[in-house]
């Protein structure tokens, strides 16, 4: 089958890249062809006359507050410096998931594919989607076609919906031929939101893979800047994160790799924003003796080459979804707020029985794909 994925786009960010790049590996395994739909996130300007008026109010707000204002000439610089922060992750997606473009879902025509897959990511978390209908497929709903939810994510427990956008997701998820969610209480949103029963419980695409896959990927890498180091990286810096993670530190004699990135932090200088290759990102997580991370596809990276970790609550970015992946594998005693100043590490640096993961992350790749691949049928 000729098949769409609709995922969110693809910026600078490492899990939602390998996310797509997974989904569409392992249905490509299964025998068809895949399309990852990216859709444009345009830079949308202030009409010309009234962009006076615009940049004026930002100045004088700038002014009132002491600097801590709107950007004035935002929309100029993201227009000048995002393909130079994106250039090094640009060449995998490129290579790797070789994307279609799109303006709008609306530009995909009638006949063009069997079947779409919405997944994964939280793909169905209106703040990060945009118009979440077209998350529910609502471009195709007058289309002969498959409708494939694959382990789609809210995010979060609490849902974002207005009462309207719930109404019409609700309705447009009874046009799905199979729905699946990545994280546990989804199954729950579903049922007591969406009036949807029979969500299933899923992987997240990355675990679809195995390490294989990934010493692949890590192949790649020109630079191994964590070869015998513990890992950091941290999507919300905070100082209590810093704390944690020069604890860590301390416990490795070569000390610690830092693969935070920080494209949108505008006070360091542009050259140290430009995301480095997935590459080497995925060889740090090859390559590190521990990890130390607040992400979610930090975690999984972790599991997947066996890496001792801690993770730190990330409740911005949601929580719910990495406590579902940490009880899936029974590791929830990764999940920490702090460290004692006077902890050696021994607990966190042994302690996981990886082949207790192993047989669980077995039993779940297996029935994931199987029923991707009912689904497709």
């Amino acid at each position: 089958m000729r098949i769409a994925i609709i995922t969110l786009p693809l910026h600078t960010n490492y899990g939602g890249i390998l996310q797509a790049y997974a989904l569409r590996k392992a249905i490509m395994d299964l025998g068809h062809e895949a399309d990852v739909i990216d859709r444009n996130m345009k830079i949308v300007f202030p009409p010309k006359w009234k962009m006076p008026l615009i940049y004026a109010k930002r100045l004088a707000l700038n002014i009132v507050s002491g600097g801590k204002g709107p950007e004035i000439f935002r929309e100029r610089r993201l227009v000048r410096e995002h393909p130079f922060v994106a250039s090094e992750v640009s060449r995998f997606i490129d290579s790797r998931i070789t994307p279609r473009p799109v303006d709008r879902y609306d530009d995909i025509k009638a006949g063009e594919y069997d079947a779409f897959v919405v997944g994964s990511d939280q793909v169905w978390r209106p703040k990060y989607f945009g118009r979440i209908e077209d998350a529910f497929l609502a471009f195709t709903s007058k289309w002969n076609v498959r409708r494939i939810a694959y382990a789609a994510s809210f995010g979060t427990e609490q849902l974002e919906y207005s009462y309207e956008q719930l109404e019409e997701c609700s309705r447009l998820l009874k046009k799905f031929d199979a729905v699946s969610v990545r994280e546990s209480s989804a199954v729950t949103v579903c049922d007591e939101w969406f009036d949807c029963d029979d969500a299933k419980f899923v992987l997240d695409p990355v675990m679809l893979l195995t390490d294989d896959d990934y010493h692949d990927i890590a192949s790649g890498a020109t630079r191994r800047p964590a070869k015998g180091k513990a890992l950091k990286y941290i999507m919300d810096p905070k100082p209590e994160k810093t704390v944690v993670a020069d604890r860590v530190a301390s416990w490795f004699p070569a000390g610690m790799h830092d693969a935070s990135v920080a494209p949108r932090d505008l006070s360091i200088p542009l050259k140290r924003r430009v995301v480095p290759p997935l590459e080497e990102w995925v060889a740090c997580f090859e390559d590190a003796e521990f990890v130390v991370t607040d992400s979610f596809h930090g975690c999984v990276m972790s599991i997947l080459f066996h890496k001792p970790f801690i993770v730190l609550g990330n409740v911005a970015r949601g929580l719910s979804r990495i406590t579902s992946l940490l009880e899936t594998f029974g590791l929830e005693d990764r999940l920490v707020q702090g460290l004692d100043p006077d902890d050696d590490g021994e607990y966190y640096l042994s302690g996981i029985d990886w082949e207790a993961v192993d047989g669980v992350l077995e039993g779940m790749r297996n029935s994931s794909l199987d029923f991707l691949k009912k689904s497709l049928k």
